[in-house]
C-alpha cells in the first residue's frame, strides 16, 4: 500500500499546490485594495491564479479513474468499496453546500428571505467536483467495460467544453429551480456551473485512463512526454483558432466559457502533471509538506474558507470586518501566515490519521457534535 501511495504523489503535489495558490487567490480577493488590481502585474497574477481551479478539478478526475480502474469490479458489483466511494463524494458535496449557509445559525435561517437564500445555492468548486464524480461512478455502472466508459467521458467532455459558449450565460429559470439551473448556468452568479467546469474534471478522467492503458505498454516516462506533447499542441492549436476573425459561438463570456481558452488551460494543467510526476522520479521526492495538503485537500480548502468568510464575529466574517483595505506587503503577510497555518493543519490531521483511524474518527465527529450543537442552538 506504501508503494501505492509513493507512485502518485504527483498528484498530491499537483493538487496540494493548487489549494497553496488558492489561499493567496481567496486573501487576495477579499482584502486587497480595488485599486490596486488595476495594475498590470494584478492581470499577470490573474492568469496564474485562474490555473488554480482547474488543476484541482483536473486532480479530482484523475485520482478518481486510477482509483476506478482498481476498484472496477467492486463499483459494479456495488460492494462496501462502492458505497465508501459515495459517502466520500456526499461529504465533498455537503461540506460545498454547508459553506454556502448565509448564517451559522439554525434559528437564523428559519427567518430569512428567499433572496437571502440565493448565496446558499450558487455552485462552488466542491459542489462541481462532487456531481461530477458521481456522474463519472454512474457511467462506470451503466457502460460496465472501460473501453465504452471511456468513450463515454470522452463524449460527455466533448459536449461540455464545447457547450459551454451555449450554456455559460443562458437563463434557465422557466425550465428549472434556480437550485438545479445554478449547476448548469453562471446565470445568477455561481462560480462553478458543469459548463464548462465539469469539462476539467472529466480531462483528469481521459488523461488517467490512457495513463492506465499505456503504461501496460511503454515506459511511464514516455507516456508523461506524449501527454506533454498533446498539451503543447493543444496550447498552439487553440491560440491560432483564437486569431480566426470569425466564430461558430454565440457572443459569450471568453475567460469563463471559450473553448480555445478551455484548452490553453488545459494544456498548461498537464504540462504541470507531466513537470510534478518529473520531479518526484528525478528527485525521489516522497511525501511532503505539499503533497500532505493535498492528500488532506478537503481540510486544506474548507479550513482556510472558515477563517476568511466564516461568520464567527457577531455574524460577520474578517472579509466584512477588515473588507478591501489593504496593501500588497499586508496581503501577502497575511497570505503567508494562512498558508502556514493551513500546513500545520493539514500535517496534524494527517498524522493524527495515521497514528489511528479510529481516534481520527473520534476526533472529527467530537468536532462535527460541536459544530452541529453550536449550530441548533446559537439564537442569532
Amino acid at each position: 500500500m506504501a508503494q501505492q501511495k509513493q507512485r502518485y504523489i504527483y498528484i498530491d503535489l499537483l493538487r496540494g499546490w493548487a489549494v497553496l495558490v488558492m489561499i493567496e487567490v481567496h486573501v487576495f480577493n477579499a482584502f486587497l485594495l480595488p485599486e490596486l488590481r488595476e495594475e498590470s502585474w494584478f492581470k499577470v497574477l490573474n492568469f496564474i491564479n485562474g490555473l488554480v481551479a482547474p488543476s484541482f478539478l483536473f486532480a479530482s478526475g484523475y485520482s478518481f479513474v486510477i482509483v476506478a480502474q482498481r476498484k472496477w469490479n467492486d463499483y459494479l458489483n456495488r460492494t462496501q468499496v462502492f458505497w465508501k466511494q459515495l459517502g466520500r463524494i456526499a461529504q465533498i458535496w455537503i461540506v460545498g453546500y454547508a459553506l454556502h449557509l448565509p448564517y451559522f445559525s439554525f434559528n437564523k435561517l428559519t427567518h430569512i428571505t428567499w433572496e437571502e437564500w440565493s448565496v446558499f445555492w450558487k455552485i462552488d468548486v466542491l459542489h462541481a467536483i462532487a456531481v461530477s464524480l458521481l456522474t463519472m461512478v454512474a457511467l462506470v455502472l451503466l457502460m460496465r467495460e472501460q473501453k465504452k466508459y471511456f468513450l463515454s467521458i470522452l463524449v460527455l467532455a466533448g459536449a461540455i467544453i464545447f457547450g459551454s459558449p451555449f450554456m455559460y450565460d443562458r437563463n434557465l429559470d422557466h425550465l428549472l429551480p434556480e437550485a438545479i439551473a445554478n449547476y448548469f448556468t453562471a446565470a445568477h452568479r455561481s462560480q462553478f456551473p458543469l459548463f464548462p467546469w465539469m469539462g476539467f474534471v472529466l480531462a483528469g478522467g481521459i488523461t488517467a485512463q490512457l495513463w492506465v492503458w499505456w503504461k501496460e505498454k511503454i515506459e511511464e516516462k514516455k507516456i508523461f512526454i506524449r501527454f506533454s506533447a498533446a498539451a503543447v499542441v493543444m496550447i498552439v492549436v487553440s491560440l491560432i483558432v483564437d486569431v480566426i476573425p470569425f466564430s461558430l459561438y454565440p457572443e459569450h463570456n471568453y475567460w469563463r466559457a471559450n473553448p480555445g481558452f478551455f484548452f490553453i488551460r488545459l494544456g498548461i494543467v498537464i504540462i504541470l502533471l507531466a513537470t510534478l510526476w518529473y520531479w518526484e522520479k528525478v528527485y525521489q521526492s516522497g511525501k511532503s509538506l505539499v503533497s500532505i495538503v493535498g492528500s488532506e485537500s478537503l481540510v486544506a480548502y474548507a479550513g482556510h474558507l472558515l477563517v476568511i468568510y466564516g461568520q464567527f464575529f457577531n455574524n460577520h466574517s474578517l472579509s466584512f470586518i477588515i473588507g478591501k483595505t489593504r496593501t500588497v506587503p499586508e496581503v501577502a503577510a497575511m497570505t503567508a501566515g494562512l498558508v502556514v497555518a493551513t500546513v500545520l493543519a493539514s500535517y496534524l490531521w494527517h498524522s493524527i490519521k495515521n497514528w489511528s483511524m479510529f481516534y481520527a474518527r473520534v476526533l472529527m465527529y467530537s468536532i462535527l457534535m460541536v459544530v452541529l450543537f453550536i449550530f441548533f442552538t446559537k439564537p442569532q
